[in-house]
């Protein structure tokens, strides 16, 4: 099965879940792609959610930092959406304990969203920021 026929797979899994539950969104993050599908607003007699077909022809290609210890975090520099990074640049650290661990970027990007402040506590595998993907 091609990457492109899982991913169909997925969305369609996806999109009947959404149909049977509350939940407006949901996201499924994988180390090679991320897909986030999102139900419309639509009359009551349409039951299915809405996929977009742009989601289908090309994944988004974004990746999280995520933190890789319980602690608290404290970021190398003000970081903004449409900042530069390098893969292997530290991002910021967290600490924990007295020790600091060092947060670095896992591939060359661009800063796409800054999900956590410096000084907040974060949890193990919590997102702190989002990279697209040079």
């Amino acid at each position: 099965m091609s990457q492109r026929d899982e991913v169909l797979a997925l969305l369609d899994e996806l999109g009947r879940m959404l149909g049977g539950s509350a939940a407006t969104t949901i996201e499924v993050e994988t180390p090679s792609y991320s897909v986030k599908v999102t139900r419309r607003s639509a009359p009551a007699a349409a039951q299915a959610p809405a996929l977009e077909q742009d989601a289908v022809a090309e994944p988004e290609k974004v990746q999280r930092v995520r933190a890789t210890t319980v602690g608290i975090f404290s970021a190398a520099k003000e970081w903004r959406k449409g900042d530069e990074v390098k893969r292997g640049a530290v991002l910021g650290a967290i600490q924990s304990l007295g020790h600091m661990a060092d947060i670095t970027a896992p591939a060359a990007g661009t800063i796409e969203e800054v999900l956590v402040a410096p000084g907040a506590p974060v949890e193990y595998g919590q997102a702190l920021f989002a990279i697209s993907l040079a």
